[in-house]
């Protein structure tokens, strides 16, 4: 049979409709590839793209393939109908470092967005060059892949991670687990071996170290974006830049949120925060009533902090912090220092952590902020070491998607990210033992 411009084309959608098959099974079973499945994926991608060469063999066929049951109708243009992008970029990159490889990471970060999402033929050609993976059935198929995820680059998942970190005060100082499965439980320790004094020719008494466990499910947590559908020229870079901070300060909002102060129900992915468990009555040690009179945040005064220092048991301080919000940075820590003298404002301005007692302070916004509200009862400060406490799970790292669908209207395309976390608070103390973490709540 004699091979076909119909053919090809032909035997290409056979392979686009295989590979979009195996993402849709991925999204629907919400996990990542196996190796096997990486190997089957990146041997019909390198088969696309021999087909496509084929195509381009003397003239480029202005045909369209048939899309599948889940790709739009989106033409794809040729070249010359395509914008050109250079190398150049506008204002200070706020995702990447101002430096010549931050502009590198940002540009093939934005070149797999142009080539993945709108199928730029520069930095398709680009991406294939440079060895950078992107949706070959978005790119090559006159369609959007709506349902199958874009494997993004290593570059770009680990900033959005960096940015987490860096945006995420929750993730920054909590304990950190890979997940190799959906759940996954840790043992952890509760009880040691006891030494006792025995007499001459008396047999010792027996002890056994106690274990239990602490379960891990991981949830899957989405945040939608949206990016225009024409590319500027000089737009690449900035583009890659501001895709990767939207989705990791979203990201990194919501692991602060549920982390902190997440109430178990479905909007917090059932998960229960720090402060919250922290006032719940199994957990009495770790909460610490100011003083009669102290429920705002102005009214909280050195000495109630030093008895929130002294409610943690002295393993836990090497690594402890305080943890406030920006306002009570101000009316509390701040003013506790310049009142003592020795800090003057710009000694604290210039101050490039803010700490106290030789502790550093962590800011959130998502602790109680409001100058003017009462906080009866209701977490004002908390102190100690997170990482002991409590610790985030991560199953799968960021997967991006995106439909042209949900913003036509404004002729732009909807980017979703995808990663799957689980957040648990393991160690809080009891009635009686001491927790690494502990709480200042205000009293009326």
């Amino acid at each position: 049979m004699p091979v076909t411009t119909a053919s090809i084309k032909q035997e290409r959608l056979k392979i686009i409709n295989r590979c979009e098959a195996m993402l849709d099974r991925l999204d629907a079973e919400d996990r990542p590839m196996t190796a096997s499945e990486e190997d089957l994926y990146e041997a019909d991608m390198a088969e696309i793209k021999a087909l496509n060469a084929k195509l381009d063999e003397g003239q480029r066929p202005t045909v369209r393939v048939q899309p599948s049951a889940h790709i739009s109708n989106r033409p794809v243009f040729p070249d010359e109908n395509m914008p050109r992008i250079v190398l150049a970029h506008s204002g200070k990159l706020k995702a990447f470092r101002n430096s010549a490889r931050g502009v590198a990471a940002a540009h093939e970060t934005g070149r797999f967005f142009a080539a993945t999402f709108l199928r730029h033929q520069p930095s398709m050609n680009w991406c294939d060059n440079h060895g950078v993976r992107y949706d070959v059935m978005a790119a090559l198929s006159g369609g959007v892949n709506t349902s199958g995820g874009a494997l993004v680059p290593d570059v770009l998942s680990k900033t959005i991670i960096e940015l987490m970190d860096t945006y995420g005060s929750f993730r920054a100082n909590a304990g950190g687990l890979l997940m190799s499965s959906d759940s996954e439980t840790v043992p952890r320790r509760t009880g040691g071996l006891v030494a006792s004094y025995v007499g001459e020719g008396v047999a010792g008494d027996e002890s056994d170290a106690s274990w239990d466990n602490v379960t891990f499910v991981a949830k899957k947590l989405i945040v939608l974006t949206r990016m225009s559908s024409e590319v500027s020229e000089d737009a690449i870079i900035n583009l890659g830049d501001k895709m990767a901070q939207e989705i990791a300060y979203a990201f990194a909002l919501k692991e602060d949120t549920v982390g902190y102060t997440g109430d178990g129900t479905a909007a917090s992915g059932g998960h229960t925060g720090v402060l919250v468990k922290a006032l719940q009555p199994a957990y009495s040690k770790a909460k610490v009533a100011a003083a009669s009179g102290h429920d705002k945040l102005d009214e909280i005064d050195a000495d109630d902090l030093l008895r929130l220092m002294a409610a943690i048991p002295d393993y836990a301080k090497a690594g402890a912090a305080w943890y406030c919000s920006p306002t009570a940075l101000a009316l509390v820590f701040n003013a506790i220092l310049i009142a003592g003298g020795g800090n003057s404002i710009q000694n604290l301005a210039n101050a490039v952590e803010p700490t106290f007692l030789g502790y550093p302070i962590v800011v959130t916004p998502v602790m109680a902020d409001d100058a003017s509200a009462t906080y009866n009862g209701a977490v004002m400060i908390g102190f100690g070491n997170l990482a002991q406490a409590a610790t985030i799970g991560t199953r799968r790292e960021v997967r991006v998607q995106m439909t042209d669908q949900r913003y036509w209207s404004e002729d732009q395309i909807g980017i979703k990210g995808t990663m799957r976390h689980s957040i648990v608070v393991h160690d809080l103390g009891s009635t009686t033992v001491k927790s690494p973490f502990a709480v200042l709540v205000g009293t009326t």
